[in-house]
């Protein structure tokens, strides 16, 4: 049916009336220059729909002039919205073998490999392999179990017997048997079938205790995207995000080229969200029951309080943290969920701190002067299971990744960058800056304490690491200058020291005598910084306020342009501090010409683990390299092939790719024993997506 466009009067005078009623819910008192903020639980089910329905508003009418600016029609609206295991437990991680490469020391980061010292657990393709290591430089299987979905990352509590594994089921290729396919989607007027979410996040927990027979315990199905997740003794707690899928935020092309009018536009787009029913605005989790049907966890009964606001600001994904205690007999989960923009997240002993951009990117194509600014929540963590609300607070800029967060003695510690992307259409907009911020908590609030800013101006943070009273910064624009922070004075941080060299580090892994291990890009003659060369770094940080770097290695093979994971992802990353001995892998191309002499040039994946020496007075030198080549057949160019996580485990090294494990010795790096894997087929998931 042709949608019929009211007369301009009618639609000038409606949306002026929309626009006031949208202003006064959307923002109410608060002012969108505002220093803090504070997470505000829900009284009331209709505060919450009426909340995300303001957002949702916002956002598309935000497109809906942007889409005019560029082209697709005129803009003239008159108005804009101002809205227990029997292994006797004598191997200690650290010392007997590594673990995963974890930002906090005690806090176990969720992977697709794990090790408890006598065991590997391998997530590959669809499956749950475990392995055991009896003796070190052993390695035999001994259960392979398969996982529903697309398996991401595991952990595993050894002494509670119990693994409890994340992973993604699309949701668009759900076959019409799955029983999450009716609760899930529904067939629209033109015959095709909607879906609420693009993703569920499925949470699967075994008992493991016998390695040879995991069972399952528990199946829980969360609407949306999976985060992380982390470890705590026995407590473990995920982090998902959701947006949920409504037509309206997809389908107002169709009803702007139907009315060919902006004004009327935004009233049909403000209409049809009004009429959304609050169920299609929150996630909903599922528990699959021992018979195989699905109880539904609506989440919107009592009055909506396990929702929560920041105040002024403006989102409407929703951020969800599960939690549940693995020694618990029935595993409850308890759930907190947080409006909000996409999160990063970080963990502490006791503290879980969540941050988000205080606006979306759209909020600032009517808010051009706004500052970006990045809420900060907290949460207490210290009870098995349970996630606790503490305080929150507000910094200007946004975070590169994880690392740019931390928690010492009750304060949180943050690196920003600010004008980092959200202003991404504007030219002209304020060039990049740099800070450091400290926060204590105040009551319910989290008050900065502390701040240093102006660091490398024009530039972006491309690496922090935190530790104990001390923080280190890498910035970037063609060269690569790593700060030395002082912070043993929380209310007044200092840059103390700097040192400028070529290109930049994207990970830094403090080691002992004070020395830092990074990788990154390395730079080519005239000191630009060489995409594809990826670089090892050491730096000398014995005189903090003159930072030397000690030694470089490129990790050069055979292709020009090389990469390795552990430049985005620090679990690929392994520094075994008994053996001295860094382990990260590199990937290249190398051109092999036309061997067939039909004129199509052919090329050859290579994938190896380096093995590095870091000497503490020589620096740096490759001892050798693992290739798991030979694990994989000529023709398999779809796969992803390269050697991705490396364990320690005294006197070995187990190397980890998606079609096998190989041990070798440490000393000459030679093979010991291998199992193979059987990787992922063309119709699994690609790890990337």
């Amino acid at each position: 049916m042709r949608v019929q466009p009211p007369s301009l009067a009618s639609s000038l005078a409606a949306f002026a009336a929309l626009s006031t009623a949208l202003v006064a819910g959307c923002t109410g008192e608060d002012d969108t220059s505002s220093t803090t903020t504070q997470l505000v639980q829900y009284q009331s089910c209709g505060d919450l729909e009426r909340d995300l329905e303001d957002m949702m508003i916002t956002d598309i009418w935000a497109q809906i002039d942007q889409w005019g600016s560029w082209g697709g029609g005129p803009v003239d609206d008159g108005a804009s919205p101002e809205s227990g295991d029997d292994d006797g437990g004598d191997r200690q991680e650290g010392t007997d073998y590594s673990g995963t490469n974890n930002q906090e020391d005690g806090v176990d980061e969720a992977d697709f490999l794990k090790t408890d010292g006598y065991h590997i657990y391998s997530l590959n393709g669809s499956r749950l392999h475990i392995f055991g290591v009896p003796e070190f430089g052993q390695l035999v299987p001994e259960s392979v179990t398969d996982i529903e979905g697309h398996p991401r990352q595991m952990l595993i509590d050894r002494d509670a017997g119990r693994a409890i594994v994340f992973s993604l089921i699309p949701v668009w290729n759900l076959p019409e048997e799955h029983p999450l396919h009716d609760v899930l989607g529904d067939t629209t007027e033109d015959g095709e079938w909607w879906w609420r979410t693009w993703d569920i996040t499925k949470i699967t927990v075994l008992d493991i205790s016998d390695r040879t027979a995991p069972t399952l315990l528990r199946e829980v199905f969360l609407e949306g995207w999976y985060q992380t997740a982390r470890k705590n003794q026995t407590s473990a707690r995920l982090a998902s995000y959701t947006w949920l899928n409504n037509p309206i935020l997809w389908r107002w092309w169709q009803i702007y080229d139907e009315l060919q009018d902006p004004v009327a536009t935004k009233l049909a787009v403000a209409q049809a969200i009004r009429a959304l029913p609050l169920e299609d605005l929150i996630p909903r989790y599922y528990v699959r029951t021992p018979d195989g049907a699905l109880a539904v966890n609506a989440l919107d009964d009592a009055a909506c309080s396990e929702f929560y606001r920041p105040s002024d600001s403006h989102a409407y994904g929703m951020t969800s943290l599960y939690s549940l205690d693995l020694a618990s007999p029935d595993l409850a989960i308890d759930a907190d969920h947080v409006v909000s923009n996409y999160p990063t997240i970080y963990a502490s002993d006791d503290t879980l701190v969540l941050t988000e951009p205080a606006h979306g990117w759209w909020w600032f194509w009517d808010h051009e002067t706004d500052p970006e600014q990045l809420n900060v929540h907290a949460f207490d963590i210290s009870t098995a299971g349970q996630t606790h609300y503490l305080a929150s607070g507000r910094v200007e800029g946004l975070l590169f990744d994880q690392f740019s967060i931390d928690e010492e003695d009750g304060q949180i510690r943050l690196a920003t960058t600010d004008n980092r992307w959200s202003r991404w259409w504007d030219e002209d907009a304020p060039p990049p800056d740099n800070h450091i911020w400290v926060l204590d908590q105040v009551g319910s609030h989290l008050s900065v304490i502390g701040h240093v800013g102006g660091i490398a101006p024009n530039e972006s943070i491309f690496a922090a690491r935190f530790s104990g009273d001390r923080a280190f910064l890498v910035t970037f624009e063609q060269i690569d200058p790593l700060f030395t922070i002082d912070l043993r004075d929380p209310t007044d941080p200092r840059v103390i020291g700097e040192l400028e060299v070529p290109g930049f580090s994207t990970y830094l892994h403090e080691i002992a005598d004070d020395r830092l291990l990074a990788i990154g890009v390395g730079a080519d003659e005239e000191g630009t910084a060489r995409w594809g060369l990826t670089q090892i770094s050491l730096f000398d940080v014995r005189d903090f306020a003159n930072p030397t770097l000690q030694d470089t290695l490129p990790l050069e093979i055979e292709g020009e342009w090389t990469w390795s994971e552990a430049q985005w992802e620090h679990k690929a990353f392994q520094y075994w501090a008994p053996k001295a001995l860094l382990a990260v892998p590199a990937s290249s191309y190398r051109e092999i010409g036309d061997p067939d002499g039909d004129g199509y040039y052919e090329w050859q994946y290579i994938s190896r683990l380096q093995l590095i020496n870091v000497d503490l007075e020589a620096g740096l030198s490759l001892k050798g390299t693992i290739d798991h080549s030979d694990l994989y057949s000529t023709d398999d160019y779809w796969y992803y092939r390269d050697v991705r996580r490396t364990i320690f485990m005294g006197d070995y090294i187990y190397a980890v790719s998606d079609r096998g494990i190989t041990v070798h010795r440490a000393d000459d790096l030679g093979l010991v024993t291998q199992q193979p894997l059987p990787g992922y087929s063309p119709d699994d998931w690609y790890w990337w997506w």
